[in-house]
């Protein structure tokens, strides 16, 4: 018997994992499952590795040789500056003096281990992954160090967030879309990719153990602080770590040593690519119609390229929508220039860089400070989804992972492509 069942927030089935399933087999609309733990009580487990410390919250029965897991810490300096006196940063990146471990500087290195660890280790199939940057970046870097099968697909233009400080095994292989491909386009990829035998969908947003791994960030966040945040600030480009943040919340109530604060969601994205924002400015549960050219043309010009996702997890149930309205929640659009400035003013006064998307979550902070959307005094944890990345490339001579194939537009979104895809995958 595994820890913990999915149940579906749609008709509320529920299910012992097979650590595969990703969606509920009744006749409704699309729905996220859900991980309920029968253990309701989190316990901090400082002796396992990295982000495995929150393993009774983790949909796993192993563990995975990694370091990553979120850090939290009380802001003074950047605080200051914004007239805030319980600003908690939850940093995931590389800085070591704060014990932050995440070699790849990103907190897709919180999903990666637990969507691995989920996959049973005699398995024999590979698992495939789309990214637009960072989430690719950290599975190839997660798989390599664990000798697991990896297909990696990503925009050709992303083809330089795939480094490690360490050296590829052969086991991960990287596929790119090329031509003017976007996210969507290798999601599609690598949709054709899944449908070879002994190829199979990491899951994305349906994925219950992608979701817990983000979750993580709030645990640590309130085991450190000793209560759940009033404000919770993070950018988003699928939503899924806002779902996760809301997941999250709501097992720390169940927990019982919290007080039940509802933590209201603050989820940011980067102008002019913002149809989450937008959909939610006026409460609609369906994004408005996307032109493909529009927004790929504004997706082009966005400063935080992982924030990039056409086909968000909002509307359906369990997704962005609900948690937003389950918390009161409010969405921000961070202008290129005001991510700009979050960099700047984070790294002069925390004393280490942060990506784009960590701009846009403080950007989004400084717009809420501004409309007085937070109170001075309030529990504000700000999620800072990267960083160290400067620090990391000083420190450490680094890898790139040289690509294994190339498909146009045209190939992606052809019939019979798989054939000629899985000629290129089963060369050796």
């Amino acid at each position: 018997m595994k820890k913990y069942i999915l149940k579906c927030t749609e008709c509320g089935a529920e299910y012992d994992d097979d650590s595969f399933r990703l969606r509920c087999d009744s006749t409704h609309g699309p729905a996220l499952l859900r991980s309920i733990y029968k253990d309701k009580v989190l316990t901090p487990r400082d002796d396992n590795p990295g982000m495995f410390k929150y393993t009774d919250f983790l949909p796993v029965e192993r563990m995975l040789d990694t370091e990553g897991r979120p850090v939290t810490f009380k802001s003074e300096a950047l605080a200051g500056i914004l007239g805030l006196k319980n600003l908690y940063i939850i940093f995931n990146g590389y800085w070591p003096e704060r014990n932050a471990l995440m070699r790849t500087a990103s907190f897709k290195e919180l999903e990666a281990p637990s969507v691995l660890a989920r996959i049973p280790e005699k398995h024999n199939g590979t698992i495939v992954v789309a990214s637009a940057g960072n989430t690719g970046r950290a599975f190839a870097h997660i798989c390599s160090m664990n000798n697991i099968p990896l297909v990696l697909v990503i925009p050709e233009e992303g083809r330089k967030e795939i480094w490690s400080p360490r050296p590829y095994r052969d086991c991960v292989k990287l596929l790119f879309a090329s031509d003017d491909s976007d996210y969507f386009d290798a999601i599609t990829l690598a949709g054709k990719v899944t449908n070879i035998q002994g190829f199979f969908p990491e899951g994305g947003a349906a994925n219950v153990a992608r979701r817990d791994g983000m979750a993580t960030t709030v645990l640590d966040a309130a085991t450190s602080i000793g209560s759940i945040p009033d404000h919770y600030f993070q950018a988003v480009g699928s939503g899924t770590g806002g779902i996760a943040a809301w997941e999250a919340c709501l097992r720390l109530q169940e927990d019982g040593s919290y007080d039940a604060v509802t933590m209201k969601l603050h989820l940011a994205q980067n102008a002019p690519f913002y149809p989450m924002t937008e959909a939610w400015s006026k409460r609609q549960r369906d994004l408005p119609p996307l032109d493909e050219k529009k927004a790929k043309e504004e997706i082009h010009h966005i400063k935080a390229k992982v924030l990039s996702n056409r086909k968000p997890p909002y509307s359906l149930t369990g997704g962005v929508f609900d948690v937003l309205s389950a918390s009161s929640g409010a969405m921000y659009a961070v202008s290129n220039d005001e991510v700009e400035r979050a960099m700047d003013l984070f790294e002069k006064h925390e004393e280490i860089d942060i990506h784009p998307a960590g701009g846009v979550a403080l950007g989004a902070l400084m717009q809420a400070v501004e409309r007085k959307a937070v109170k001075s005094d309030d529990i504000i944890a700000l999620n800072i989804t990267g960083g160290g990345e400067k620090r990391i490339k000083d420190e450490s001579p680094i890898h790139y992972l040289e690509p294994y194939a190339r498909f146009s537009l045209d190939e992606i979104h052809s019939n019979g492509i798989e054939e000629k895809i899985e000629s290129v995958l089963r060369t050796d």
